[in-house]
């Protein structure tokens, strides 16, 4: 699942006040001045609807390649998709949202019958989808490593890859729409890892993007910067952590989360559900 915020510019089209209207943040001289209205979120399904063409045609609203079926939380909102965009789910091979701006940019994969693996950036608002050029670095994409970064008129596509060699190294791919090209930059990242990554997630937070690894992490860098550098941000440690399957390395994400709220430091929780009956 991925978390977007719904703002009237995602995906209700642009918002402008009515000329004559007061500005409902600002303050009030007969009264207290009025809070400003909570941001809206939707949790948008990772494996989008794939429909023929000829539905698609009939059902988008007029030149959209995509849509987004926006629903109120816990509902899951759904990505829907064309054939020439993406082929049918069927196993192992479906299609997946691999990351999310809260801008509305969503970045989809898709495996075309031929075993080719096709990567369209989307904006749920708009509808527009467009195809990454390929590139020859191979690339991970797997949905859990990739990042998402938009910024005024451009956005970044970012795969990070930490080598688990002990020799502190990572490769750090990057396509920026506009520019119409890939980048490959060889970081240093420090403590290194002696054993295999396993990232839980990219987040896109404070002009940074975010790799999140539960029981390494957070590594984090200006995907926009001509020479990014890796910071590392460790989490506390678990004084008691659970049993079984949490200590599994590459489980952890069914288990822990990490978040960062009103500025202060990244925090964790490990928690376990139990099943009654």
């Amino acid at each position: 699942m991925h978390y977007l915020r719904r703002d009237r510019s995602m995906f209700e089209g642009s918002y402008l006040p009515h000329h004559g209207c007061s500005n409902p943040n600002q303050s009030n001289p007969s009264g207290p001045a009025m809070p400003p209205p909570p941001e809206r979120w939707s949790i948008l399904a990772r494996i989008p609807k794939v429909v023929k063409d000829k539905e698609a045609k009939r059902t988008f609203p007029p030149g959209a390649d995509v849509s987004v079926a926006c629903d109120e939380p816990p509902r899951a909102s759904i990505l829907t998709a064309p054939f020439r965009i993406s082929p049918p789910p069927c196993l192992p091979s479906y299609p997946y949202v691999a990351a999310a701006d809260s801008s509305g940019l969503l970045l989809l994969r898709a495996t075309e019958p031929g075993g080719e693996v096709t990567h369209h950036l989307c904006h749920a608002r708009t509808g527009e989808a467009t195809c990454l050029r390929e590139h020859d670095c191979p690339m991970g994409f797997d949905g859990a490593n990739v990042g998402l970064m938009a910024s005024r008129d451009s956005c970044v596509v970012a795969e990070l890859q930490p080598s688990g060699d002990g020799s502190g190294r990572a490769t750090l791919l990057r396509y920026t729409v506009g520019q119409y090209k890939w980048a490959v930059t060889e970081l240093a990242y420090s403590p290194p890892l002696h054993r295999q990554w396993f990232c839980a997630g990219v987040v896109s937070h404070g002009g940074m993007l975010w790799w999140v690894e539960l029981s390494y992490g957070l590594l984090a860098c200006d995907p926009y910067s001509y020479k990014p550098e890796l910071v590392h941000v460790p989490l506390p440690a678990v004084i008691d952590p659970l049993p079984g399957k949490v200590a599994n390395l590459a489980n952890r994400g069914s288990h822990s989360c990490v978040k960062a709220s009103s500025g202060r430091q990244f925090t964790s929780c490990t928690v376990t559900m139990l099943r009654e009956g």
